[in-house]
């Protein structure tokens, strides 16, 4: 995260609240738009506990919005 310039509070908010959740597999995907990108953030969950994968940013709102 910190690589990217995402904030903590950032990706616990697109967590929480997310626009769009998807299932992939063992994982899920959590999308939240902000201004005019989303971020991304992709967890799974494992011993009660969530594991962050990655997240990022991306400027192609409507690919993961759709």
């Amino acid at each position: 995260m910190k690589v990217r310039g995402i904030d903590r509070a950032e990706v616990v908010s697109c967590i929480t609240n997310p626009d769009k959740i998807e299932k992939l597999d063992e994982t899920f995907r959590a999308v939240k738009k902000a201004d005019n990108k989303v971020l991304v953030v992709l967890c799974r969950m494992e011993n009660a506990k969530m594991i962050i994968i990655t997240a990022y940013s991306s400027s192609k709102v409507h690919k993961y919005l759709e």
